[in-house]
């Protein structure tokens, strides 16, 4: 049989793919290379994009705790901003993973869990692909198209010579669940000159923090007493399960497509986990690169990879210059806190729901999003 899509990677964007080659009638299967659901550090709280792109694939997300919208606490200054058009939602990793996977499952999705792509090569517009099993049986697969979907450190596109050196210092992300009950229902992110914490309420019981350092730190903990308030809130809480970690964050690439090949997701580069856009702007690439190999027009992918990377690289700049100047971020904060609307509308840049912004500060961030290029853009 030869595959419309052979998707390489089993995570939330290489699903979502899959779903969205299923809904334009093509076939897809995901190979996975491990032997269950993949698991990995993410913040779980999914920005209204995240929502609306999954409510597309066909995703309704009843459960999980809806969150209101982002509150920056530096110190002693709180700056709150609801998201401006529709709710986020918190949903843990594992429970995310368990929609998606059921999901592919419902619409006709192969999915070949502990399995591993070995090598590929592209002739005569059909892409061959050679996979082992974790039994150490080896077959191959042929289809139009291999779509990397293999994360942060995508062996496909280092196959393919698409990575390009980083240009800032490195960033890492570690993250843990505890038992405690929320707080609130913001998605929280706490500042410090050293780190950054995201703080996302997982259910009635339950909270997810993650930790965003420059440089690799010596542990989770050692992050979180940055940040007395959060440690006094975790005093009396349960750590579960084991500190999951990922970096350095920051990956660049040539481009997103080559010969036979698409890239999508982390592995169509990456700035930085600071404006928490990851998912959602993985999941519109996944529908924009389905939509276009559908209809013929797999040439303009990077192009609309480009677009969707703008207000997401705009934004993500702009936090990581404030993460880098604690005196003009100690300042921001203040600001946004008497000013709750544009903190709103803020949020919608970076969700790209804002789309030509007419104040002088819509202005600024075009300007910033214009250079350096965002990830993938060529």
């Amino acid at each position: 049989m030869q595959w419309d899509l052979i998707i390489a990677g089993g995570g939330p964007v290489g699903l979502a793919t899959a779903i969205a080659a299923r809904r334009r009638g093509l076939s897809a299967v995901v190979i996975e290379r491990a032997p269950s659901l993949p698991e990995k550090a993410c913040g779980e709280g999914l920005m209204p994009g995240a929502v609306a792109a999954l409510a597309v694939l066909g995703i309704s997300l009843d459960e999980g705790f809806e969150l209101r919208g982002i509150r920056f606490v530096d110190e002693g200054d709180v700056a709150s901003a609801r998201f401006p058009e529709r709710q986020g939602r918190a949903l843990s990793r594992a429970r995310l993973m368990q929609a998606l996977d059921a999901r592919a499952r419902s619409v006709g999705v192969e999915i070949m869990s502990g399995h591993t792509l070995r090598d590929f090569r592209y002739d005569r517009r059909v892409l061959s692909a050679e996979i082992s099993s974790a039994g150490g049986g080896i077959r191959s697969v042929a289809g139009r198209l291999l779509v990397a979907a293999d994360g942060l450190r995508s062996p496909i596109r280092r196959r393919l010579g698409y990575e390009l050196p980083p240009r800032g210092t490195p960033r890492y992300g570690m993250q843990r669940h505890y038992q405690r009950a929320p707080w609130s229902d913001w998605v929280e992110v706490y500042w410090h000159a050293q780190a950054e914490a995201y703080v996302t309420p997982l259910g009635s019981d339950g909270v997810g923090v993650a930790v965003l350092s420059h440089g690799r730190p010596r542990s989770h903990e050692e992050v979180l007493a940055l940040f007395p308030a959060l440690s006094t809130q975790l005093a009396h809480a349960t750590a579960l399960g084991r500190v999951r970690g990922a970096g350095p964050l920051e990956q660049r690439v040539k481009s997103v497509l080559g010969p036979g090949v698409a890239l999508v997701g982390d592995a169509a580069g990456y700035l930085d986990a600071l404006s928490g856009e990851g998912l959602a702007l993985g999941f519109r690439s996944a529908l924009a690169l389905v939509e276009r190999f559908a209809t013929g027009e797999l040439w303009l992918y990077p192009r609309d990879h480009s677009r969707l990377c703008r207000a997401y690289y705009a934004m993500t700049l702009l936090m990581l210059e404030l993460a880098r100047r604690p005196r003009l971020r100690r300042s921001a904060v203040r600001f946004l806190s008497t000013r709750p609307e544009l903190f709103s509308d803020l949020l919608g840049i970076a969700a790209d729901s804002i789309v030509t912004p007419s104040s002088k500060l819509g202005s600024a961030l075009r300007w910033l999003a214009a250079e350096p290029d965002p990830p993938g853009g060529g």
